[in-house]
């Protein structure tokens, strides 16, 4: 079968960052070995959690372009945050696909989805949000990352006076974000043990609620030296709400995660606010996840935690990983699959 891909429509989101595929992306896919299998899925099936965010687009897309080395067909499905609406979507596809991918769309409650796929005999490869009883997931060691990254700053950015004052921007509906946002805490005080988070707020995944939220909350509580953001999108959100504040944008550094869009890489190149971000490699995620799924469909061994690499990404770091060929980045995707990771993550 051809490769082919069909999405069911979402909603329109204001706020979408479109992900423009870089021109050297499928050489940069034929340079990691395909998995040798028996037999190939003939379809395979995404339900994520929101498509509109630059993470899941490129995702997505490394999916359907990984999908059709394999010559499988990539049939994607959006929740928009709706668990009943990721129930609903797997009960539809589960018959009409040989492996089901799945980012769930909040921490609990889709334990029914993997329940609907083994009663129709469908393996599971979950991504970024584990589910009780699953059989495998792609994602990072979301704390260990954090706490990675809190080092960093612990050792790099220094208050002008006083303790380390840190604002956090989160999303508390999903697990990994929230023990992002607690390695990163405890990686700081690792190293400054004064270290004060003078908030937690929740950004929604939406640059202009963490702006709008950001804004306020700094008004209330004063400057701040760190803002840390569970993704890079809502951390540049913060940061203007940061400058509509009125307070001085040289003397904030930025922490974010994820690394995934273009204007995120170029914004790292400024060496201004955005100093460092837990790289999170979506387009060696969805390489994965297909490769996961191609050897679930042949019954072969797969890990529980099939940990992806990620990194406190500095500007010294970040053509090892990306090369900026004829003006855009490209995933360097056996370098990025080089990077030793943890057999088992602290906490999950």
């Amino acid at each position: 079968m051809s490769e082919s891909t069909s999405t069911e429509q979402t909603t329109s989101h204001p706020e979408v960052t479109r992900y423009m595929p870089p021109p050297g992306l499928d050489a940069a896919l034929e340079a990691v070995p395909l998995v040798r299998a028996a037999k190939m899925p003939a379809k395979i099936g995404y339900l994520t959690n929101y498509s509109f965010h630059i993470w899941y687009q490129i995702v997505i897309e490394l999916l359907k372009r990984r999908g059709g080395q394999y010559r499988a067909e990539i049939v994607v499905r959006d929740a928009e945050l709706s668990v009943e609406r990721q129930i609903e979507q797997a009960r539809k596809l589960v018959n009409e696909v040989d492996v089901l991918i799945v980012t769930p769309a909040a921490t609990e409650g889709l334990e029914e989805i993997l329940k609907i796929a083994a009663a129709a005999d469908t393996p599971v490869v979950v991504e970024a949000n584990p589910i009780e009883g699953m059989a495998t997931m792609v994602a990072i060691c979301d704390y260990d990352a954090g706490y990675d990254m809190g080092v960093w700053i612990g050792r790099n950015v220094k208050a002008a006076d006083g303790p380390l004052r840190i604002l956090d921007v989160g999303l508390p509906t999903l697990r990994p974000c929230l023990i992002r946002s607690e390695g990163f805490v405890e990686g700081v005080r690792s190293i400054q043990s004064d270290a004060v988070v003078v908030a937690s707020i929740n950004g929604e995944a939406t640059p202009s609620i963490a702006r709008k939220i950001a804004h306020e909350t700094l008004q209330k509580t004063g400057d701040v030296d760190v803002i840390f953001a569970m993704d890079d999108e809502t951390g540049q959100g913060a940061y203007q709400g940061y400058v509509d504040a009125g307070f001085d944008p040289e003397t904030v550094t930025i922490a974010g995660f994820g690394l995934a869009g273009t204007h995120e890489k170029d914004w790292l190149l400024e060496k201004k606010a955005l100093k460092v971000s837990a790289a999170m490699f979506p387009e060696y995620v969805g390489l994965r996840c297909i490769d996961g799924a191609v050897r679930m469909f042949n019954g072969e061994s797969v890990p529980v935690r099939d940990v992806i690499p990620t990194i406190p990404m500095t500007v010294e770091l970040l053509e090892i990983y990306y090369s900026k060929k004829d003006g855009v980045w490209t995933p360097n995707l056996n370098a990025i699959g080089a990077i030793p990771t943890k057999s088992e993550c602290t906490k999950v």
